[in-house]
């Protein structure tokens, strides 16, 4: 008789905590393609400029899905078209890295350098073998395939913010 009233209280004071339990499964999963609850949101979140310069190779960071990906870790993102958008974009002081064609990374060197707000450059590389990519993160340190998954950019992007915080709190 003891036993069964220890085991009916106990069973009461479960009933009655208001405790809520949670469904087991992680709602980011879906059907073989996740995202790690660490990297579902941005450890640094960032103001991203993706740039284009209007030609057919800008236009491998303009989909929709690695976008909808980066707004929903939390980034700012901000589309520009051409060098006078660029520049707009950077004279406001709030950029902290630019995603751009690998092609136009050049052309807009000189205006990252002068920019107030010193963004870090991501180059992201159209169909490049290895030997062009391991050359292209020996020249910029985040350099990214515009073939790698969404996780690899999330990453890239993090990185580039460590650096960037690094560098200003050593100035």
């Amino acid at each position: 008789m003891r036993r069964l009233g220890f085991a009916g209280a106990v069973l009461g004071a479960a009933l009655l905590s208001g405790n809520v339990g949670l469904a087991c499964g992680d709602k980011l999963l879906v059907m073989g393609r996740g995202v790690r609850f660490q990297r579902a949101y941005a450890h640094h979140q960032a103001n991203l400029v993706i740039y284009s310069s209007g030609t057919q190779s800008g236009s491998i960071l303009t989909n929709s899905k690695l976008q909808t990906t980066l707004k929903h870790a939390g980034h700012k993102l901000q589309m520009v078209e051409g060098a006078s958008q660029l520049d707009e974009a950077l004279k406001s002081g709030k950029v902290d890295v630019v995603l751009a064609d690998f092609a136009d990374v050049a052309g807009i060197a000189r205006q990252l350098q002068s920019a107030p707000s010193k963004p870090v450059v991501l180059p992201v590389l159209g169909k490049a073998s290895k030997a062009e990519l391991a050359a292209a993160q020996r020249e910029y340190k985040f350099a990214l395939k515009a073939s790698d998954d969404e996780i690899r950019y999330l990453t890239a992007i993090d990185e580039a913010m460590k650096l960037r915080l690094r560098t200003i709190a050593k100035l």
